[in-house]
């Protein structure tokens, strides 16, 4: 089966991502970024300089974006400038300071370019902004989900694969690849492992990757 690589070093996202979509490889390029507030755009953009490459591998490229309500869907996109400029706390503080509200979406565009086809899917959730709580960096902490009571940035791994914004975009992607012959499921590989060994595989969990998500709680989740 072709490699299926994920133009990301971020381990966070590799950890979301390989969870949705096995075996994936991490693949390190320095991809300009387009001045851009939807998340969808810069990814066709990063994918148009990935397709300049050449590579015969399928990629596969993500970007992320805080929608804020109070301020008609901005920073979007642009939201890691504005944390690296004002820290989350203070962007928290700023978004809800003219009384307008707190509620807030988190958005999720994945792409994948393979043979010149380039596809691109987007998942979206809702919160509000809130004071910073949990150990992620980047915007996370500020991000309450609706219904949880925590940020994504309090949630462990296993929680946060049930709400994340990526998981919807990054089924779409493993289907289409899948389509293709160029991907498969957790689902897939155990029933690979029953027919091999004549009983059930040793149990898998997302601990695997939580624990690599959890040496690197300093990396934002962007």
């Amino acid at each position: 089966m072709r490699r299926i690589r994920f133009a990301s070093t971020n381990p966070i996202k590799l950890a979301e991502a390989g969870e949705i979509i096995l075996g994936l490889e991490a693949l390190t390029l320095d991809l300009p970024e387009i001045q851009s507030t939807d998340p969808a755009v810069v990814v066709r953009h990063k994918l148009a300089s990935v397709a300049a490459l050449g590579l015969e591998d399928p990629v596969i490229v993500e970007d992320t974006g805080l929608a804020i309500d109070s301020w008609d869907g901005l920073p979007g996109a642009l939201v890691k400038w504005f944390v690296e400029r004002w820290g989350a706390a203070q962007l928290a503080h700023i978004s809800h300071i003219d009384g307008r509200g707190r509620g807030a979406e988190a958005v999720s565009a994945v792409g994948v370019l393979h043979y010149g086809d380039v596809r691109v899917w987007s998942g979206r959730i809702r919160g509000r902004i809130v004071e910073p709580r949990g150990d992620l960096a980047g915007w996370t902490p500020i991000f309450e989900v609706d219904g949880s009571g925590k940020t994504l940035a309090e949630m462990d791994f296993a929680e946060r694969m049930s709400v994340t914004m990526r998981r919807a975009p990054l089924m779409e992607a493993r289907d289409w690849l899948a389509e293709r012959g160029l991907s498969s499921s957790r689902s897939d590989h155990a029933q690979v492992a029953v027919s091999r060994s004549g009983g059930p595989p040793p149990p898998r969990t997302p601990t695997e990757l939580g624990e690599v998500v959890a040496r690197c709680r300093l990396n934002p989740l962007r």
